[in-house]
């Protein structure tokens, strides 16, 4: 039997037209279109491959501020963290001196967290050229930090070292200026004392009740099961339906009974917290009646008087207008280069009584004694403003805070008038044409060098606890003046010059 064929011949092609003269669809125009423009753009691949430098600090560039860190290794001193290293342990460590520049590198970045230095160790060539290729994770660079604590402190002591030996050879103007740091702690962690004793009460009711409905939970049980039995073997009536379901909720009320210890277990330990944070307020007032020459005994905290749960060595302080976890930096910094020369944190939220210390400070690190010193009405103490001018200075205070939009009174004239107070006699004198040029330098030094280390460096504490916040602020410190020192462009002694 024959098939005939179905299949129809090709039909010929009505016209030939070339590839390139083809109009395009109407979505490929579309889409071009997106990217057709009447100016021309640069060619842009970015998977095609490219031949790097060899080296990544020719990629930054020798005025980068990494490679600065990595020049400046050989002028600074860092004996005081190397010698913590005596023992072998186990694999190498890092190299100190690099975890010492990696740190004061992502600090001048605004970098404090030691997870994001970790990714940044990976991802960004400053870090990578400053570690080596090297990349410790956030435990190690945590781990460093907080052990090498008093060490940045000597650190901060060497930047003016290094400053007074590349040009810093005499302090003419000394501003002093103190600013609330935000502590890391939350103010909602934190308790008066007025209400300690309460809360402790309520929490010494709240474990009783859990303990009693555990116990009754618990006597329950012993007498479905008897005494020492758990109830959650599997005993033969398990396989029964029945039984099954009143055995599955005996169990449920036996993990209600373990729930309500653990529940019971975390109160105590918020009340040992609690208890521990009045205790210390008590032994803080019968220290302070003491020094007075009260009965200490007799002491009892002001009840209004608070301890924060998460860092207690931290203080709720008034800043722009509310009220936040804070400890209290003060600073002094050099009119004219605006380099740091003494710094210190605190816990009281007043800045009287510190000029003394902050001078002598200065005088221990740089071995100079300022001519002049300017600082705001918050400074302003008689017995503190004496001791300073004892040694030299003269000092320039405000009095009391002006209006925003208040015109300035006329400067007076004349020799001041007798029987003037310690005040008058200070307001009188900031109000000369002299003081006023002297106080001016207040507000071009220190406010914009605490902006810079507040904005620039350390937005807030990482670490917790006053020492270990001390140690912080010291790092801070030092990385604001190398910054200072890198952006006047000042040389860089050479070692072999400095043991000359």
């Amino acid at each position: 039997m024959s098939t005939t064929s179905t299949k129809k011949p090709e039909q010929a092609a009505l016209l030939e037209v070339a590839a390139s003269e083809k109009p395009e669809r109407e979505e490929q125009a579309k889409s071009s279109a997106r990217y057709t423009s009447p100016r021309p753009f640069r060619e842009w691949t970015p998977e095609q491959g490219q031949l790097l430098p060899q080296y990544e600090r020719e990629v930054l560039g020798e005025g980068h501020l990494a490679c600065f860190f990595v020049e400046v290794r050989k002028a600074l001193d860092f004996s005081p963290i190397l010698k913590a290293y005596t023992q072998e342990r186990g694999q190498p460590p890092y190299h100190p001196v690099m975890m010492t520049l990696l740190l004061m590198y992502a600090y001048a970045r605004g970098i404090t967290s030691s997870r994001e230095i970790e990714r940044r160790c990976e991802t960004d060539i400053a870090f990578r050229y400053l570690t080596g290729g090297e990349r410790p994770d956030h435990d190690t660079v945590c781990t460093f930090r907080v052990r090498h604590l008093e060490a940045f402190r000597a650190l901060f002591v060497d930047t003016l070292r290094l400053a007074r030996s590349s040009g810093l050879k005499k302090l003419g103007h000394l501003a002093v200026d103190g600013s609330k740091w935000k502590a890391n702690a939350s103010k909602h962690k934190a308790m008066s004392y007025e209400r300690m004793e309460e809360a402790m009460k309520k929490l010494d009711e709240q474990i009783d009740r859990l303990l009693e409905e555990a116990a009754a939970l618990d006597a329950e049980e012993d007498k479905h099961y008897g005494k020492g039995q758990r109830g959650d073997e599997l005993p033969e009536e398990m396989k029964d339906p029945k039984k099954r379901a009143e055995r599955l909720r005996e169990a449920a009320r036996q993990l209600e009974a373990e729930k309500k210890l653990e529940l019971a277990v975390e109160k105590e330990k918020r009340r040992e917290k609690i208890g521990k944070s009045k205790e210390d307020l008590e032994k803080e007032a019968r220290e302070k009646a003491e020094a007075k020459g009260d009965d200490p005994e007799k002491a009892r905290p002001s009840p209004r008087a608070q301890r924060n749960f998460t860092d207690p060595d931290s203080r709720i302080m008034p800043r722009a207008g509310a009220f936040q976890q804070s400890y209290n930096a003060q600073v002094a910094a050099d009119a004219d280069t605006q380099l740091i020369v003494a710094q210190q944190v605190g816990q009281s939220a007043s800045d009287a009584r510190q000029l003394t210390p902050m001078v002598e400070q200065v005088e221990a690190n740089t071995g100079l004694v300022p001519k002049e010193l300017s600082a705001d009405t918050g400074y302003l103490c008689k017995e503190d403003v004496e001791k300073v001018e004892d040694k030299g200075v003269e000092c320039f205070i405000a009095t009391g805070r002006s209006k925003h939009g208040e015109e300035a009174p006329p400067a007076p004239r004349g020799r001041p008038p007798a029987g003037l107070s310690f005040k008058e006699r200070m307001k009188r004198k900031v109000l000369t044409k002299r003081g006023r040029k002297a106080y001016a330098r207040r507000k071009v030094t220190a406010e914009p060098v605490i902006g810079q280390v507040k904005n620039g460096i350390l937005p807030r504490f990482s670490l917790r606890g006053l020492t270990k916040v001390q140690g912080e602020f010291s790092l801070a410190c030092a990385v604001h003046n190398l910054k200072k020192l890198w952006k006047l462009g000042w040389e860089l002694p050479s070692l072999a010059a400095q043991a000359a």
